[in-house]
């Protein structure tokens, strides 16, 4: 019997960069937190996230969902989303403690940023909140 609020699938969403293993969603998949929790499961500490929010549905949803699976998760989170007519574009990086890295509201372009791993290693032994939630 599955469980609500628990992800059943295989997550074929991980990759290793230099030693670092990274996630990737898609838009969609922003509404469904247990699918970041279990990127988090398998070792993630950054998460990419590319996106087609619309103004219409998105202006305050992907705003409080990107932030909110940054903190919930203790992660690197780099929510990448479009511009343009009717798109609310809002490319972000969050720390894993919420803050905004970067961020380039609607124009075109590029964000490089440089990411302490090891900070974010110490943030969570300080709030071990990931060891806890089994």
């Amino acid at each position: 019997m599955k469980g609500k609020g628990q992800f059943h699938g295989k997550i074929n969403g991980l990759f290793e960069l230099d030693g670092v293993k990274m996630g990737v969603g898609i838009c969609f998949d922003l509404r469904y937190p247990e699918y970041f929790r279990e990127l988090i499961r398998e070792g993630a500490e950054v998460i990419f996230l590319p996106s087609h929010f619309r103004k219409a549905t998105g202006q305050i949803a992907w705003n409080v969902l990107t932030r909110a699976r940054a903190i919930e998760n203790q992660v690197y989170f780099c929510a990448c989303n479009q511009t343009g007519e009717g798109n609310c574009g809002n490319t972000q990086v969050f720390s894993y403690d919420g803050k905004i890295i970067s961020n380039i509201e609607m124009d075109e372009g590029i964000i490089t940023t440089e990411l302490n791993l090891e900070e974010q290693r110490e943030h969570r032994k300080e709030f071990p909140v990931l060891e806890q939630m089994k």
